[in-house]
């Protein structure tokens, strides 16, 4: 995320933000496919969607999550819903009577005869496995469908592909025609913007060795360096290593040698 500055957002204005998004996939009998993360972004989205109906916001619609694995980490949030942040005045959300879990295979192929007025969260966040790729095959040529992206998809990933405006994707050996409306939100991360890494690195201060910047795109690493420069620290200091690279860490006398 370096080179990225996201505004600030309170719990309500991202409600508002999303209560918005699922208005208007519901328009005129639409479906909203919602590829999430199977622990916390399924969580917090629940909460969230919850909320809204409890205000009215939304409709009263059903809300599947299809995901064993996010059923499981849910189950878990609602043993510790009284700890969660932003829910302190109703734990009970998570037990919204609109909320239908799909453990099974064949509950989440019976999912293909609802049409439409429905929520269907499901993984993986990137589209590239999980049960989200069933429904994508059988929803996006329609255009009823909405599918709504709330994470970070990297380059190359079906999620991607969609979101930067494929006409045409390969599903399980199908081609499918891209007929439904792709819409994104980056108001769900659970990472820390440009500006919050770097002000977690300056307050580590002084680095008398070496800063190694990793774990990110090309680009977004490279604007991260540049913003550790502008803030004083030494061209020499902060290294982004390439693929293969090898790297000698030396602690006194003693070298530790890293090879790939």
């Amino acid at each position: 995320y370096g080179g990225i500055s996201r505004a600030p957002l309170s719990p309500e204005e991202r409600r508002s933000i999303l209560a918005r998004h699922v208005n208007q996939a519901l328009q005129n009998d639409g479906m909203l496919l919602i590829p999430a993360f199977a622990v916390e972004r399924s969580q917090e989205l629940l909460v969230d969607l919850s909320l809204l109906q409890s205000k009215q916001l939304i409709p009263q619609m059903p809300i599947f999550l299809d995901s064993p694995m996010a059923i499981r980490a849910t189950e878990v949030y609602q043993d510790h819903a009284r700890d969660l942040e932003d829910v302190n005045d109703d734990p009970d959300l998570l037990d919204n009577p609109n909320f239908y879990f799909t453990q099974t295979a064949d509950e989440s192929k019976s999912l293909n005869r609802i049409h439409s007025g429905a929520i269907i969260l499901a993984a993986s966040g990137m589209c590239d496995a999980g049960r989200i790729r069933h429904h994508l095959r059988n929803r996006l040529w329609r255009p009823e469908t909405t599918v709504l992206i709330v994470g970070y998809q990297e380059q190359g990933s079906l999620g991607s592909l969609l979101l930067n405006g494929r006409k045409e994707v390969k599903i399980q050996g199908q081609i499918i025609k891209v007929n439904a409306k792709i819409s994104s939100i980056d108001i769900y991360s659970g990472h820390a913007d440009g500006n919050d890494l770097v002000e977690w690195i300056t307050a580590r201060l002084p680095i008398k060795r070496g800063l190694f910047l990793t774990h990110g795109e090309k680009s977004k690493t490279l604007a991260l360096r540049e913003a550790l420069l502008e803030s004083g620290l030494p061209d020499k200091l902060v290294r982004v290593p390439s693929l293969d690279d090898t790297i000698e860490l030396r602690l006194d006398k003693k070298a530790l040698k890293l090879k790939k």
